[in-house]
Parts: C-alpha cells; sequence; structure tokens
C-alpha cells in the first residue's frame, strides 16, 4: 500500500499566512506535524504509482485532538456534500448527581462533531462551544483573521478536559458507529442518529451496546 505525502506547500503556516515556504518552515514542520499524529486532509493528487498527495491548506483541516477515531471499511462511507457534520442532541445525562457537568465553568452541551474520511476513517469529537468563539474575539482585535480565530479555537479544544458526561456521548457515538459496521449497514449521519437515540430510549448502558442481542435490536431503524 502506498503510502501519503504531505509536502511544505500544501501545510497551512500558523497565523494563515500565505507566503513563499523556507529552509526554516522545513525545519520546523515538526512543530506542526510530528510521527503519531492524526489528521483531517485532501486528497489533491493520485500520482501514476499511487502515491498520494496531500495538503491541509483550508482551514476546516489540520491536527487531530481529544477525540477518538473509530476506522470502519471504506465502502460503508459514501462520498457526501459535506463530510463534517454536527450531531446535536444525542446527551442523554446531562445531569448526574443532581449537578450539571461543565468543562472550564461552562456547560457541556453534548453534541458532537464527526468527520467522516473517504478512507474508512471517522473521527469524533465535542463540539466546540460557540461561548470559546466569543470569549476568544473578546479577547482579541476585531481585525484579526479567521485562521487565528480558528486557529486558536483549536488549541483551547485541544487543552481543554473533556468531561464525564462528553466522554460517554462521544463513546455512544463510537458503539453507534461499530453496531452499523458489524451488520455492514451504510454510516451516515442519519443512521448515527437512528442507532443513538434507540439505545438512549432503550436506556442501554455505552458498554453494553454491542452486545450481539443489542446490535440487532438498535440497527433495526435502518432497516426499515
Amino acid at each position: 500500500m502506498k503510502e501519503g505525502q504531505l509536502p511544505l506547500s500544501g501545510v497551512n503556516l500558523p497565523g494563515g499566512v500565505q507566503r513563499i515556504r523556507t529552509s526554516e518552515d522545513a525545519l520546523a514542520m515538526r512543530n506542526l506535524f510530528k510521527e503519531g499524529d492524526l489528521l483531517t486532509c485532501e486528497v489533491q493528487q493520485v500520482q501514476r504509482d499511487g502515491t498520494l498527495i496531500l495538503h491541509t491548506r483550508s482551514l476546516r483541516y489540520g491536527k487531530l485532538d481529544n477525540g477518538v477515531l473509530v476506522t470502519v471499511p471504506p465502502t460503508l462511507v459514501g462520498r457526501r456534500k459535506n463530510h463534517f457534520v454536527s450531531l446535536k442532541g444525542l446527551n442523554g445525562n446531562t445531569v448526574r448527581d443532581g449537578e450539571s457537568m461543565e468543562v472550564d465553568g461552562e456547560e457541556d452541551e453534548g453534541d458532537v462533531d464527526v468527520y467522516f474520511g473517504l478512507n474508512g476513517g471517522i473521527w469524533i469529537q465535542r463540539t466546540v462551544p460557540s461561548e470559546w468563539e466569543n470569549v476568544i474575539r473578546a479577547d482579541q482585535d476585531e481585525r484579526a483573521p479567521l485562521a487565528e480565530t480558528l486557529q486558536k479555537l483549536r488549541h483551547r479544544h485541544a487543552t481543554t478536559k473533556v468531561s464525564r458526561t462528553m466522554r460517554e456521548t462521544i463513546a455512544r457515538v463510537r458503539n453507534s458507529i461499530e453496531c452499523l459496521r458489524q451488520v455492514h449497514c451504510q454510516i451516515t449521519p442519519d443512521s448515527i442518529e437512528i442507532v443513538a437515540k434507540a439505545s438512549m430510549a432503550e436506556n442501554v448502558r455505552v458498554a453494553e451496546m454491542l452486545l450481539p442481542e443489542w446490535v440487532v435490536k438498535l440497527t433495526e431503524g435502518t432497516r426499515q
């Protein structure tokens, strides 16, 4: 299997600056990515020998942090108009022991972002709260470029602990995808929601979702 190549020219430099890449940029490449990192990117070109040329120049691409990766057969992930989606209302436990779960003093809303990769990799992470963007914009010059704002949001997401409730929600989405994989069902935002909400309606614990009897029952809605 051929590997993908991410050239320096295909990387978004800090601050979103657009300029000629220098030898100093090449030496600093490991400050952006290093071995073992997960990232979302786009295939720019397929060479004759099968090597993939990648790029992360769009602001939506880059390093992935504070989430979980699920790998499924690529045939189960169809091409979509938008491969970056947010799933809402999948948090059935917003209150635990009489107290709301919070992150940095802010209520954890329970929404998750799901990135669908055509290579079969599916990334799940919390949706960055809108309050974070408001706080960051208030702390910086209003003329600051969008790239700078997004990079600060990503840094805050990477360094802010994920609450127990959000980890459970992410795990529920992860196990919903695994249920769909086991029954060879097409994995889409709609099918994930069907399984996740069915597990909540049946009061199925996340740890029990992958029991054979529950896999069959929770995926019934996808076969109707």
